[in-house]
């Protein structure tokens, strides 16, 4: 099945619709999804202002080992070769923001932005915090070029612009998937070993009490999690479902809602328990999920649940003779 029909078929609803009720349906998606394209790149542009305050230190190195997107700069003046990613950035996220419709813009953002993470991360320490976003970025790329015309687009292009909003869903999903299941590996890999696991009661403690002594800061909730071990141990093995689970719900549009203020709840939770988040990936699972344009705006909590992954099999197991 092609990913348009798949489209088509999560938004034309019950088939007792009539033809004009679902093609209002996938014209309102489309207005939903173009909005959280443009706010996209407005957000783009407040990463910029917010990272500006590092610019300085940027800007007076005198070495750097940058990633190798930036491996360029090792050829020319280093300092200037910085000015000119930092320009860039500004102009190009400016550019993004102001006129998202246009390819050319949203491909200079996703190369710049790409070029500032590569040096900013060529000191030694790399963070993930941007990926998910840099990712999302390289995807919106393939969204069509000036052609944003609203309900006035075909059914073909709405539907293409959908498929390209969905595959950046996936794209953050996977990534969740692929953190839950190294979670899963270290896991059943430390309980072969003298090391505490994870799925142990008191894993989640030991995690936390790590972070905080490794960083030497505190949380607001550490020193709680560091002593009540079922507690911690709850929501850690909710987390790794959570998290294990996410790129199934890219294909089960009902949850798109739930799922994501589960995850921002997740981000929430590693503030509060060892001091850091990754806020664009909160802003994102916010626009992608929270605010999906394929979410239904009428649901059944029966129909909810069952979509939660494990759930129908689990039903169907139990009702079975």
């Amino acid at each position: 099945m092609s990913v348009l029909r798949f489209i088509d078929q999560h938004l034309a609803g019950p088939s007792s619709q009539g033809l004009g009720a679902r093609l209002h349906a996938r014209a309102l998606a489309y207005i939903r999804a173009e909005t959280i394209v443009r706010a996209y790149y407005a957000l783009g542009l407040i990463w910029v202002v917010t990272q500006m305050s590092a610019w300085p230190r940027l800007i007076d190195v005198d070495a750097a080992d940058p990633q190798w997107p930036a491996a360029w700069l090792e050829h020319v003046d280093l300092q200037r070769g910085i000015h000119v990613i930092l320009i860039g950035y500004l102009f190009a996220a400016l550019l993004a923001a102001t006129a998202p419709s246009w390819r050319l813009a949203r491909l200079a953002y996703f190369v710049m932005l790409l070029q500032y993470l590569a040096i900013q991360y060529g000191f030694g320490k790399v963070s993930h915090s941007y990926h998910a976003w840099l990712f999302v970025g390289a995807v919106f790329v393939l969204l069509p070029d000036r052609r944003w015309r609203g309900e006035a687009m075909t059914r073909a292009a709405q539907s293409y612009f959908l498929s390209v909003v969905a595959a950046a869903q996936v794209v953050v999903l996977f990534l969740y998937t692929l953190t839950g299941l190294w979670k899963i590996l270290f896991a059943l890999n430390d309980l072969t070993t003298s090391r505490v696991s994870g799925f142990e009661l008191k894993g989640f403690s030991y995690i936390v009490a790590d972070r905080l002594l490794t960083t030497n800061q505190d949380s607001v909730l550490g020193e709680f999690f560091v002593h009540n071990h079922v507690v911690g141990w709850l929501l850690y093995t909710g987390t790794i479902y959570l998290e294990s689970a996410s790129l199934l719900i890219a294909f089960r549009p009902r949850l798109h809602r739930a799922w994501g203020i589960g995850l921002i709840l997740f981000h929430l939770g590693t503030q509060l328990a060892m001091g850091f988040t990754f806020l664009p990936n909160v802003a994102l699972i916010g626009l992608l999920f929270v605010a999906s344009p394929f979410a239904p705006d009428h649901q059944t909590v029966r129909d909810t649940v069952l979509d939660l992954p494990g759930v129908r099999l689990a039903h169907r197991l139990v009702r079975a003779p």
